[in-house]
């Protein structure tokens, strides 16, 4: 009976150990491992940006968009990657070379 119990013990420890690692849906319905529901990884898209560096034009295939800095773009650029920005000549951004998007 002691060997059966010890047994039991085992195996539910196991199981509670492997219970960390099953797929589970957060707040967003985003699929995600069930340890980082109790445990949240950092966003990464956390920046300290200030209004203190040059201006930017910057293209992302379809329309121009100025930002405030170069530190803007990025954290832009980092919460939205299907839609990505690269710098391009400012005066493209002031002459109405192609559509300027929304404001950002």
């Amino acid at each position: 009976m002691k060997q059966f119990l010890l047994l039991c013990l085992v195996f539910a420890a196991l199981f509670a150990a492997n219970a960390s690692v099953l797929p589970a849906a957060n707040q967003h319905g985003e699929m995600v491992w069930q340890d980082e529901v109790f445990n949240p990884v950092r966003d990464k898209c956390i920046f300290s940006c200030t209004n203190q560096g040059l201006s930017v034009c910057a293209y992302n295939g379809q329309c121009l968009q100025l930002f405030t800095s170069r530190c803007k773009m990025s954290a832009y650029n980092c919460r939205n990657p299907q839609k990505r920005f690269d710098i391009v000549e400012n005066y493209r951004c002031t002459q109405g070379h192609v559509p300027l998007c929304s404001k950002a």
